[in-house]
């Protein structure tokens, strides 16, 4: 299954994609706005997918905006 989320908020500049989901990485500015936060979000959200056999990958807009994206595996639960 996959499920996508897509936000056309600003861009994440290519360098910080492949530390996006790393605890305590965010982005603190960008231009002239401020963003504050310590960074959790996103890397929870990675080792709850993980631990569900999942895989998150995001992915840069062009010009502006991310799309999350999450695949799960198929999980079978016999009682």
């Amino acid at each position: 299954m996959l499920v996508a989320v897509e936000d056309h908020g600003i861009a994440i500049e290519p360098e910080r994609l492949a530390h996006i989901f790393d605890r305590s990485n965010h982005l603190e500015e960008s231009g002239e706005t401020l963003f504050s936060g310590i960074g959790l979000g996103l890397a929870i959200a990675r080792q709850v997918i993980e631990q569900h056999h999942g895989r998150p990958e995001v992915t840069r807009g062009v010009g502006a905006g991310s799309t999350l994206s999450v695949q799960l595996s198929a999980i079978r639960v016999s009682l």
